[in-house]
């Protein structure tokens, strides 16, 4: 009963807090792609930040792009090391409630492998976002069959192993304002 008379308080509060104030920060993601011949696979650690003194539960969305060329992911996990979640599969995407301790931090982690018709793949970046993420890093691997490979953020370093290569990106204090697309030949 206290929960449930303390998550419709947030429920109030979050409507009279402006967007720019939220007590929850996206403050840190580290995203693996793995780039194959039909396919994109997506592992992602994301680091959340109760800013408040208030315990919260936060209904989390996660979209992902679907369209003729990106179909429904066939796997998707989602993993809290504490909590158990519960997704629930929406359109465009995923949703799952998180709980929040107050001014704590929680991490979850989300892997899915969809499959791709051309030779290109999409990251959405949520917009939505008002306030600069700290710290978000992608690695990105792509066999070097792949030709002419393409990132619409440019690569601070890339490295060949063996049969594949890998472009890392970083950005602090990042604020999004388009999806990270990736095409090649």
């Amino acid at each position: 009963m206290k929960r449930l008379i303390l998550s419709m308080f947030f429920v109030i509060y979050f409507i009279s807090y402006s967007f720019a104030e939220m007590p929850i920060k996206f403050f840190k993601g580290e995203i693996n792609i793995k780039l194959e011949k039909n396919y994109v696979h997506v592992q992602g650690l994301y680091f959340f930040e109760n800013k408040s003194n208030f315990e919260i539960d936060v209904i989390m969305v996660y979209q992902f792009p679907i369209n003729s060329n990106h179909l429904y992911p066939e796997k998707i996990n989602v993993l809290d090391p504490i909590n158990h979640i519960d997704l629930t599969k929406k359109k465009n995407g995923i949703e799952w409630v998180l709980h929040f301790e107050p001014n704590s931090v929680e991490t979850v982690f989300v892997e899915y492998k969809q499959k791709i018709n051309n030779k290109s793949a999409v990251y959405i970046l949520d917009k939505l976002w008002k306030e600069k993420i700290n710290k978000l890093q992608f690695i990105i691997e792509a066999p070097l069959e792949f030709k002419e490979l393409s990132i619409s953020m440019e690569p601070d370093s890339v490295r060949t192993e063996e049969d594949k290569q890998f472009y890392y990106i970083t950005r602090r204090y990042f604020l999004p304002e388009e999806d990270l697309k990736i095409s090649w030949q």
